[in-house]
């Protein structure tokens, strides 16, 4: 019994732990997949990144990022006045 809580605490701290590097890379894939035609890819993940980066905290980015990937998930493709939406600071 002892084995399987220990087992389950684990599971729990790294799946706490890598949370936010997983939507992270979620929300960078669904962006570049939805982005307007002719985006540069690598230019649209510098932009996230220094969104990302003007952000005080680790919480914060993270609520930023689930209103990205919120967003993302009701849309096929986005515009180019969605996508500057997106990536101002709120």
């Amino acid at each position: 019994m002892v084995g399987l809580f220990l087992l389950a605490s684990v599971l729990y701290g790294v799946a706490r732990h890598y949370s936010p590097s997983l939507v992270l890379y979620v929300v960078e894939q669904s962006l570049v997949q939805k982005a307007p035609a002719g985006t540069d890819s690598k230019l649209l993940l510098a932009r996230l990144h220094a969104l990302l980066s003007k952000t005080p905290s680790q919480k914060t980015r993270m609520e930023k990022l689930l209103r990205i990937s919120e967003y993302l998930e009701k849309t096929q493709r986005l515009t180019s006045e969605e996508l500057d939406k997106l990536m101002t600071v709120e």
